[in-house]
């Protein structure tokens, strides 16, 4: 799932670089970055898979999956345009059940009892 995660982040990170290439949005830029960022830094971190590091990556992954899903519904709803908003919340909902299921009796979790 690392691998996902870091395709997941590098889509953002980029989509927020070719948003302030082609409109100019400092806003683009920042939150792409920002959660690309994140996103990567928990990819780094689900490859830990010793008993310190639990799911915290994968909590910290679904929580800005579910904010990217809201904020980018939200913009899409403002503007009356799909692109690119509603692909950003589409991915960021496939993304965030993979993350939840993280955390189901079936996830990687329940192998170390937590």
């Amino acid at each position: 799932m690392p691998a996902l995660t870091y395709v997941y982040g590098a889509t953002l990170g980029i989509g927020g670089i070719f948003g302030y290439a082609g409109r100019g949005s400092k806003e683009s830029l920042v939150w792409g970055l920002f959660f690309g960022t994140i996103l990567c830094w928990c990819g780094l971190r689900m490859k830990d898979r010793g008993p310190g590091v639990r799911g915290y990556p994968f909590a910290i992954a679904l929580l800005a999956s579910a904010v990217l899903f809201f904020l980018s519904v939200n913009k899409a709803m403002q503007r009356g345009k799909l692109w690119p908003a509603a692909a950003v919340a589409a991915l960021s909902f496939i993304m965030g059940l993979r993350y939840a299921s993280h955390f189901t009796v079936y996830g990687d979790l329940y192998e170390y009892g937590v």
